[in-house]
């Protein structure tokens, strides 16, 4: 025989089967309802995921026990059917616990959500989550986790061609910046970095090639000052001879300056070439993302 009616309770036995309660139209109650598979349906349009109190069913009596059971053959979707199960279904299942006196540390509905934490993954099941799940590959809707995706062997999303094919990611609303690919970005970027390199270079061996007479010419600045101190100082013409002492020390801190500068370069060698660089970056490119 087969009868329709509406869900009125949901809950887990002592086995942690689902069984569920289903009056008819005219008030009539059956139960227990049992599943007779996870994926059992009829009819084409009574299935079996996402029931809860409330959806439509279609039940049959258990031939094997006389009529004091029956088998849910399948449900019509209910309307907030978002979640998998409500919070009826769980307090209905709690109460149902605690009328049978099965009170233990690990009750069959979890009354604790697993805590969110922003760099850990999510891989529970809650009998409030929207779960979607086939071999490895599942789609999680949790309240407090978000949306959680799994796939095995990959995620792929897949977009057409065409100026409005986007993968957008917003945060507040806002979504306004663009992306580089990288690869071909790095290879600009050190392109133009290897020009850069070879000017420095090149002003470099050239500085080196000018330090010592410029140094030179410095050093004998100064001693030209010096001598022309040491004369005015000697015929009393004192401002002079301070004059060319001050010049003599600016001769010769320019000529510290330069041989110091150049012991600073001299210490940190050639700049390297941008290739081998590169090269060096492109290994540790990430191989679980790829983009167009």
């Amino acid at each position: 025989m087969i009868y329709v009616g509406a869900v009125t309770e949901v809950h887990l036995n002592s086995s942690g089967e689902v069984i569920f309660s289903v009056e008819d139209s005219a008030g009539t109650l059956y139960y227990p309802c049992l599943l007779t598979s996870s994926l059992s349906g009829a009819h084409g349009v009574f299935s079996v995921p996402s029931l809860r109190v409330g959806c439509r069913v279609i039940i049959c009596g258990n031939p094997t026990d006389g009529g004091r059971s029956f088998y849910l053959l399948g449900g019509v979707p209910h309307r907030l059917d978002s979640e998998a199960i409500s919070m009826d279904g769980v307090a209905s299942a709690l109460e149902n616990e605690r009328l049978e006196g099965r009170r233990t540390d690990n009750p069959d509905v979890m009354e604790n959500r697993e805590v969110y934490e922003l760099n850990k993954d999510y891989s529970d099941v809650h009998i409030e989550d929207v779960h979607i799940e086939g071999e490895d590959n599942w789609v999680n809707l949790s309240i407090p986790h978000g949306m959680t995706l799994q796939g095995s062997p990959r995620v792929s999303i897949q977009m057409p061609q065409g100026e409005k094919a986007v993968f957008r990611v917003s945060v507040g609303g806002i979504s306004s910046n663009g992306v580089y690919n990288a690869q071909p970005f790095g290879t600009k970027l050190f392109n133009y970095l290897q020009t850069i390199v070879d000017k420095i270079n090149a002003l470099e061996r050239s500085v080196k090639a000018l330090t010592p007479a410029t140094i030179t010419s410095y050093e004998t600045a100064a001693i030209t000052a010096d001598t022309a101190a040491a004369a005015a100082a000697t015929s009393g013409d004192l401002i002079t001879a301070n004059l060319q002492r001050q010049i003599a020390r600016e001769q010769r801190d320019k000529s510290l300056e330069l041989i110091t500068a150049n012991n600073v370069l001299e210490s940190l060698g050639t700049l390297s070439q941008t290739p081998p660089i590169l090269e060096d970056i492109n290994t540790d490119i990430n191989q679980y993302i790829k983009i167009p």
